[in-house]
């Protein structure tokens, strides 16, 4: 039931995106980044979720590490796509217009 219920938060970001990509002329610069960063952490809730229900816990201590260390890895990956790939599709040169 859980896993469910991150694949429909998974794909409601994705709806959220793709609705965002198509009416970003009619929107300011800074909703866009809103609305994008928004969707971004409703994503990786998503994606965090369905993975941490995947994965099963270690039986040893010594091995507990690295479910944080693999979620950590997963989200600093999605956060630079994110970054550097989805945030200047939707607005280009975003960073020149704040300073």
């Amino acid at each position: 039931m859980t896993r469910r219920v991150y694949r429909i938060v998974i794909a409601i970001a994705i709806v959220l995106w793709i609705c965002l990509f198509i009416a970003k002329k009619s929107h300011s610069k800074s909703f866009l980044i809103i609305a994008s960063t928004f969707t971004f952490l409703v994503f990786s809730f998503g994606i965090h979720g369905l993975i941490a229900h995947s994965i099963r816990p270690p039986d040893s201590k010594g091995e507990l590490i690295t479910f944080p260390l693999l979620m950590w890895i997963i989200w600093a990956l999605m956060f630079l796509v994110f970054v550097f790939v989805i945030i200047p599709v939707y607005c280009p040169d975003f960073l020149m217009d704040m300073w």
